[in-house]
């Protein structure tokens, strides 16, 4: 009995929307209101709602803007609004009051679509809602489905209660043909309710009207619009006043600046004037001096390392010396060095970077070089080799080959890894690129 009253509220409101709804308070007939009074135990069941469905809800599918209007579907604008404030959502520029439906439910599906935490919520209002999908408990093709759309949105409602009755005079059982007799009292009501209203004839819209509200909408816009152009003003002035305000400041230390070397300059006039600047001329002279002893210092230190290398030669000269005097007595068999003098012998490890770097000098450069790593391999500690590390590249050592060439060598135990051999001036490029290898 309570299905059928809930019903006839459905219908009666049905009837009420085909007929019109221009017809206020005053045109209403008091006949509805009697009849609800007459039946006040009737009004129970009409606000029982049936349990809320526990079917999926894939809402994840639907593009932004179908699921925007879902939203607009299910809910109404105050509803809207509400769920975007227990979201804590917002739109910068303009209040979610002032925006229309459509785009207060897009942004509640942009939302859901974005943020996984929302979605449980707006399910959860969304069950509330609908309470369930129609017919939940049948399986439905797509034509069938079509078919409860056509009964909404098209067509003639008293002939979709007539195709209802229809269709369940073809049943077998008792109950199903009972619906016959029910959708023939919905449709009997339907009818009869636009002549228990009295309504008077719907009037036409006045000429005009729909342009009037575009042009509302419009303005409506515009005024939103230009709310957003003054806040971005009111932004943009408070950024050129505090800039104004640096402006301001700089000028300020500027002028302090140009006073305070104006003062300085002054000063200097002064004490050049009074005998100070004596002490520029004997920095002057001092500096020239400085100059000329360098000059002096590297001459020193070429004549140095010329002599050095005139040692060097006449020491090779007097070791291969007496090896010419006794190759002829040599026996068949070389003789073997002692222990002590195997114990301080380092092996030398030719790189391909050494052999690289050698083939851009000459023969008699190269010959040199191998002197040196003959006589490193034998005693790294002889003095007129001149060891020394590099800076910043920890186990990295050079000796001087000749004026302007320098050999870059490294020592592992009982190893000599001979890396480059190199020109002086390249020296700090060498170093630079060693501190970037990896260890």
């Amino acid at each position: 009995m309570g299905k059928k009253k809930k019903r006839d509220a459905g219908a009666t409101a049905t009837a009420a929307a085909t007929a019109g709804s221009e017809s206020g308070p005053s045109g209403a007939s008091p006949e509805p209101d009697a009849t609800s009074d007459a039946s006040p135990t009737a009004a129970a069941p009409e606000i029982s709602l049936p349990p809320i469905s526990s079917s999926p809800l894939s809402l994840v599918d639907l593009p932004a803007a179908d699921l925007g209007a879902f939203f607009e579907l299910c809910f109404p604008d105050k509803r809207l609004i509400e769920l975007c404030h227990e979201l804590k959502l917002h739109t910068p520029g303009y209040r979610l009051e002032a925006l229309p439906p459509d785009q207060v439910a897009r942004v509640l599906a942009d939302e859901y679509l974005e943020a996984k935490d929302a979605r449980l919520l707006l399910e959860t209002a969304v069950r509330e809602a609908l309470r369930d999908p129609v017919l939940e408990g049948r399986e439905l093709s797509a034509p069938e489905l079509g078919q409860l759309i056509d009964l909404v949105v098209a067509g003639d409602p008293l002939q979709h209660l007539a195709r209802i009755a229809w269709r369940s005079l073809l049943s077998s059982g008792e109950p199903e043909r009972q619906m016959a007799l029910e959708a023939i009292e919905e449709g009997v009501r339907a009818l009869d309710a636009p002549a228990k209203q009295k309504k008077p004839p719907r009037k036409a819209p006045p000429p005009g009207q729909k342009e009037a509200e575009e042009a509302v909408k419009r303005a409506e816009r515009a005024e939103r619009e230009r709310e957003a152009m003054k806040q971005q003003l009111a932004q943009a002035r408070v950024e050129i006043s505090s800039r104004e305000q640096r402006l301001a400041d700089q000028k300020v230390d500027l002028t302090q600046a140009r006073a305070e070397v104006a003062r300085l300059s002054a000063e200097v006039a002064r004490l050049s004037a009074a005998g100070e600047g004596r002490a520029l001329a004997d920095a002057r002279r001092y500096a020239d001096e400085a100059r000329a002893l360098a000059e002096k210092l590297h001459v020193a230190e070429d004549a140095r390392e010329q002599a050095e290398e005139r040692i060097e030669e006449l020491e090779r000269r007097l070791q291969q010396a007496p090896q010419a005097a006794r190759a002829p007595q040599a026996s068949g068999e070389a003789e073997l060095p002692g222990e002590d003098e195997a114990a301080t012998f380092l092996v030398p490890v030719l790189t391909r970077e050494f052999y690289d770097s050698i083939q851009r000098w000459d023969r008699r450069m190269q010959r040199a070089v191998f002197d040196k790593i003959h006589r490193l391999a034998n005693d790294w500690r002889h003095g007129s080799l001149r060891a020394l590390a590099l800076e910043g590249v920890p186990g990295y050592y050079r000796i001087r080959v000749a004026t302007d060439v320098r050999l870059i060598y490294r020592r592992d135990g009982n190893k000599l890894e001979i890396l480059s051999l190199i020109d002086r001036e390249d020296l700090d490029r060498y170093i630079r690129q060693a501190r970037t290898r990896p260890a």
